[in-house]
Parts: C-alpha cells; sequence; structure tokens
C-alpha cells in the first residue's frame, strides 16, 4: 500500500500528474505483475470488462420498468397542459379573437412539443438511474473501471478513513450528487484499492478525479485549489468541479460564486440555459 500524504496532518498537497488510467489499461505491455489475491491486472482488467454488460443489463431491466410508468405520467401531464390550453383557446375566441386561432395546429404543437420535453426528461432520468447517478455512492476496487467506464461525466474520490479532510470532501460531494444528476459521484477507500492507487500514481490524499468518458480528466489533491482551508463551503468545490468540466453550472451560480470570492474569476463551463439560477442534470450519457 503506497504511502499517503495526510494533509491534516500538515503535509503541503502537490499535484503529481497521473498517467492516462484508459490509454495504460488498453495496452497489455503496461499491465504488469500479480496481486498478492492471485489475480494477475489482466484478469482485473477482464472482470471488470465483463461486469460493465452486465450491470449495465440488469441495471437497465429495472430501469426500463420505472420509465413505463414515468413516460405514462408524462403523456398523462403532457394531455392536461393540452386540455388546458384549450379551454384557454376557447376563452380567447369567445371574446371575439377568432382570427388567431384558423385552426388546431397551435394547440397540438404545443402538446407535442411539451410532450416531447416530458418523454426526453424521463429518458435522461431512466438513463442516470440505470447508470447509478443522483447518489453518493462507495464503490470497491473491483467496480472502479465499470463504473468509471459506465457514464459519461464521472466524479471519484479517493479517501482515507482516518483522514478528517477526506471526511470533509465526503460531507460536500454527498450535497452536491442529488442535485447534479448528469454526473456520477463516487468514492472508495485507497487503502483497498493499491492496483488504481499505483495506476492512477495517487499519492495525497484526499483525490478528487474527474472522468470524462472514461478518461481522466483535472485532479485535486488535498484543499489547496479550495482556498487551503478546511471549511470552505461546499459552493468551492461545487465551482472547481465546474471549471473542470465535472458539472454544468448555470450562468447564475457563477455570477454570485464570483461576486463572493474576487479570486474565482476562471472562465466555469455554463449549461445552455443561462437564464436559470438551477443546476443542471442534462450532462450525463
Amino acid at each position: 500500500m503506497a504511502n499517503f500524504l495526510n494533509p491534516n496532518a500538515g503535509g503541503q498537497g502537490r499535484s503529481g500528474q497521473a498517467r492516462d488510467m484508459l490509454r495504460g489499461m488498453a495496452n497489455p505491455s503496461s499491465v504488469g505483475g500479480g496481486e498478492p489475491s492471485g489475480k494477475s491486472d489482466m484478469d482485473r482488467l477482464n472482470d471488470a470488462a465483463m461486469k460493465i454488460t452486465q450491470n449495465a443489463a440488469e441495471r437497465n431491466l429495472r430501469a426500463d420498468m420505472e420509465a413505463e410508468a414515468a413516460e405514462a405520467a408524462a403523456a398523462e401531464e403532457a394531455r392536461r397542459i393540452a386540455s388546458h390550453r384549450e379551454i384557454e383557446v376557447e376563452e380567447e375566441v369567445a371574446e371575439g379573437d377568432d382570427d388567431e386561432w384558423d385552426d388546431d395546429d397551435e394547440m397540438q404543437s404545443l402538446q407535442e412539443k411539451r410532450l416531447a420535453a416530458l418523454k426526453a426528461r424521463f429518458n435522461a432520468e431512466k438513463q442516470h438511474a440505470a447508470q447509478g447517478h443522483g447518489e453518493y455512492r462507495e464503490i470497491g476496487e473491483e467496480d472502479f473501471l465499470t463504473e468509471v467506464c459506465g457514464s459519461l461525466n464521472v466524479v471519484v474520490h479517493f479517501s482515507h478513513p482516518e483522514f478528517f479532510r477526506c471526511r470533509v470532501v465526503d460531507k460536500h460531494l454527498r450535497l452536491l450528487a442529488p442535485k447534479y444528476r448528469g454526473t456520477k459521484f463516487l468514492h472508495l477507500n485507497a487503502e483497498k484499492a493499491p492496483f488504481f492507487v499505483r495506476k492512477l500514481a495517487l499519492t495525497v490524499l484526499p483525490a478528487v478525479l474527474v472522468f470524462k468518458d472514461g478518461v481522466k480528466g483535472e485532479q485535486l489533491f488535498g484543499f489547496e485549489d479550495l482556498g487551503g482551508k478546511d471549511d470552505f463551503r461546499t459552493e468551492v468545490l461545487e465551482h472547481w468541479l465546474g471549471m473542470a468540466g465535472a458539472i454544468k453550472m448555470k450562468a447564475k451560480q457563477v455570477a454570485r460564486f464570483r461576486q463572493r470570492y474576487a479570486d474565482g474569476a476562471r472562465a466555469t463551463p455554463l449549461s445552455d440555459d443561462d437564464d436559470s439560477g438551477a443546476s443542471s442534470d442534462e450532462g450525463g450519457r
């Protein structure tokens, strides 16, 4: 097991650059040596690849059943809205605005657009649920590749149960997971994941890694990029994740953050809907 630097013991966090995980995994010549369990590194990767298919099938089966009820509810909601709109149209016609409503095309278009939007929303929620989004989950080393490769946006926290700062990160990510359902939030005990700790060259905890479509991106080691203090607000880590491309923040969120923190002026990826202050959960695959 690697010897980690514990930031709350006075050590200064350092951002070591890990090699691209998947590129290394895809090259058999880079996978060498067996683990004490008796399984070689290649055996571990083969097991993980098999689990990707099995887990996806099981989750999709459950999600399909839930989606049937959800789509029925979406259709009913669309009909209700269209009916309400029809009443409004009839009232306007009764008041003498007949020229504005030559036929039912506009009303039908409204119903179709609303129904399409609701179906898209429920399909996205179905997919995210099947991929395990919406909660901050602990995984084991054997599930790491399956989880990371199973979603477009994934945030993984490598932690240590005895490190106070790791518990601080847990608290904030637990709040963010249900807010950004387009991103999968995971954590695992670094002591129980020696294979990926070695492959990702992790030497400082807490370590938060961002994966985009299975490829490792930005990394956060310790609290240096969060102000260096233990009592930072959740929005500080939220903003860092936005800059890292792990989540999509709304324009109003970014504006509020920048007003509160003068040094937080780096560009942040925004969602398409810049007028809303709510978080986006459309960013998952």
